[in-house]
Parts: structure tokens; sequence; C-alpha cells
């Protein structure tokens, strides 16, 4: 079978549309249509209904849909990893990381590209259930995560490998208006002033492990503000409104000290890299794994 009518037939499916399909492959239109007329005598079934104007994908359609990418996907990796041998380290790195990891990052890309200054980085920069979901959908070939994974994608995809890094604290981090700040904040203490609280769109996380800490300790939250970004809460904190509760990593945030306490008890969060089980990595990929491991293994935040 020419690969070439598969790789039409994906994007016809994606763009859900053959003139779109046609515009994003650069080919007219009726060649297109041909091309899939052709694909489907070759297998001897339907793979799009096309009556009266209609445009659905029929079951076997989507079988081979999802056969296809997994076909071209395996394709894409043998020729990037022949090529990577012949021409060396290049290209373009696709990082997935959730907003509180950011801060780990500068360093670790500086070191990397010290070292291989051909390859380029693309990072992708939401929550943990959508670093997720780009991975399931190879927009990213790594993602840096807060645990545990998000069931919205991962109850349903056992294919994710998961190599934890660390875990850290909780800190609270006081409006900038504050004089002074002890550096162990008992919750108790903690939950009478006005909370800005890290949350993403995942059943669980930073925000539900605080929630449950608040319930044992039988006090109640004053949550002002949510939000996916410790950028955003520490400017917030820093603008008199609150008390920033984020992970500790979001500290290197600032290149001068930032006052924070340590809450009693410890909450912790844990962060992790994913990849896809089975799938290639390239040797960029494999190398920035190693060099983000080693980096947080001597965090300097410990």
């Amino acid at each position: 079978m020419d690969f070439k009518k598969l790789l039409y037939f994906v994007t016809i499916v994606e763009e859900g549309q053959i003139t779109r399909a046609a515009q994003r492959l650069h080919i007219a239109q009726p060649p297109l249509s041909l091309q899939l007329k052709s694909l489907e005598e070759e297998l001897g079934v339907t793979l799009i209904n096309r009556e009266n104007k209609q445009f659905e994908i029929t079951p076997i359609g989507w079988t081979l849909y999802k056969r296809a990418k997994t076909v071209l996907h395996s394709i894409d990796g043998m020729v990037a990893e022949i090529q990577e041998q012949d021409l060396g380290m290049r290209g373009t790195l696709s990082i997935g990381t959730v907003m509180s990891c950011v801060p780990y990052l500068p360093s670790v890309i500086k070191q990397f590209q010290q070292s291989y200054p051909q390859v380029t980085f693309q990072l992708w920069e939401d929550d943990s259930y959508r670093v997720e979901e780009y991975l399931q959908h190879r927009k990213i070939e790594l993602g840096l995560v807060r645990l545990p994974l998000q069931s919205g994608i991962s109850a349903h995809t056992p294919d994710v490998s998961v190599h934890r890094l660390q875990t850290e604290p909780l800190v609270a981090i006081p409006p900038g208006s504050w004089k002074g700040i002890d550096p162990i904040l008992p919750i108790e203490d903690l939950c009478r002033h006005p909370l800005l609280i890290l949350r993403g769109q995942g059943d669980y996380g930073v925000y539900h492990r605080f929630i449950d800490t608040c319930k044992i300790k039988g006090v109640q939250p004053n949550i002002v503000c949510e939000s996916p970004d410790v950028s955003t809460l520490m400017l917030l904190a820093e603008s008199g409104i609150g008390i920033a509760v984020v992970p500790r990593s979001a500290l290197l945030l600032r290149l001068e000290q930032v006052r924070h306490a340590e809450i009693a008890p410890t909450i912790a969060s844990d962060t992790a890299i994913i990849t896809l089980k089975d799938q290639y990595l390239s040797k960029a990929a494999l190398n920035f794994k190693q060099l983000l491991i080693d980096f947080m293994a001597n965090d300097v935040l410990r």
C-alpha cells in the first residue's frame, strides 16, 4: 500500500473536509478525491460516506485512521532516528510543562544549549491535564507534570510512562506589605487570611491536597483566588491581595530572595516526567530528560 495514500486519508479525516485537506497538503482537490477513491477500491470498502454532500467517516474508516496514524508515526520515528545518526543533534524538541514547573527550565535549557546548540525548543505551558493531552496527541515528546496523573486522560491510556523527579512542599508567600513572617506557619493560622491557591483542570492536584489537609485539621480556608499560574498568584500576593500557596519551586521565579514560610503540617507536591511507552524518543528528548533528572536531583532549594 502506498504510504502517501494513508497520509492523504489521515489528513482528510483530521480536516473533516476534502477541500481543507487539499489546502493543508498543498495539492488540488480533484487529485486528492481520486486518491481517496483509489484507496477505497484497493481495500474494497467505503471509508467515507459522501452521498448527498454529507461527509461521514464510516466505522471502518475510523479503524483505518487509528491504524494509519500509528504506522505514520512509526515511519516518522524511523526517519528521524536515521537522520540523527547521520547528521547529529539538530531539530526541534517539543516539551510540555505545567506552569508551576516552569522555574526549573531556564537553567536546564541553558545547559542543554551549551551542549546541543543546533536544537531549538517548542514549549507548551498548561496544567497537568492538558500536558497529558498534548503527549497523547504527540504534540510533545515529553511532559513535566505534577502527580497524580489526571483521570480525564490516563484512566483510559495506560501507555504513559512516569519518571518521578522529586517531592517538594507547598509554601506560603505573604503580601508584600507584611513586615515579617515566621519560618513555619500552622495551617490554622494560615487559613485566617485571604488565600491564593494553585489549581488546574484535573480531578486531583495541589488544590485538593490543600483542601484535604484543611478538612483533617478542621479549618475552613478563606480562598479568594484560584489560578493554574504561579506567577499570577505571586504577583497578586505582592500586590497585597492575600497569601499565595504554591509549590516551593515557585521561589525560583524571583532573582531576589522571596519571603516565605513552610506550612505545617507539610503538604507535598510530586513532580514527574511523562512520556509515551514504546514510542521512539529523539536523542534530543533523551538527553534533555537525563539533564532534567540530574538537575532536579541537585535542586538548589533542597
